[in-house]
């Protein structure tokens, strides 16, 4: 209890010192003068050079964003893909994809993560009905597969002569 008043009785009195001016520790306020202000001559300063490295990969992004593009791999539209797989390890996922893709190369597969698991979807589906028909070929290998709507890429248009 003694030591408390005491603590408290010191930390008082340093407190009161704190607005004294005593405190100041030499510092002093000084008025600038407008004609001092006027002595000072700016025009002695030498001029510098400034050289600014940068990676060549940010005029992409400053392109890319420029173009005001959905995503970096093109615009994306509304549509379907199928969920194959997914699981919380990502190697085990990437086998499943690299699987899916030896025996359907004409799909593109696609990992992407969603707390806590990793998921493979496949295919760009304009409407449901594609993809649905698609699932029923993949449903022996794959039987948890479901029909999912997503942003797909944009078709590739082939010019057949």
């Amino acid at each position: 209890m003694k030591i408390t008043l005491l603590i408290a009785v010191l930390l008082g009195s340093i407190m009161t010192f704190a607005q004294d001016e005593t405190l100041t520790f030499g510092f002093r306020k000084t008025a600038i003068q407008a004609d001092s202000i006027q002595k000072l001559n700016f025009n002695t300063a030498q001029k510098g050079k400034v050289i600014v490295h940068k990676d060549k990969r940010l005029e992409n992004v400053t392109e890319f964003i420029g173009r005001q593009k959905e995503s970096i791999e093109g615009t994306k539209i509304d549509g379907y893909r199928i969920q194959i797989f997914f699981n919380e390890s990502k190697t085990v996922a990437q086998s499943q994809k690299a699987s899916f893709i030896s025996t359907h190369s004409e799909h593109k597969a696609y990992l992407d993560y969603l707390a806590p698991n990793y998921r493979i979807r496949v295919g760009n589906f304009r409407t449901k009905l594609q993809a649905e028909k698609f699932k029923q070929e993949l449903i022996s290998v794959y039987p948890t597969c479901i029909v999912i709507k997503d942003k797909i890429e944009l078709p590739i248009i082939t010019l057949e002569e």
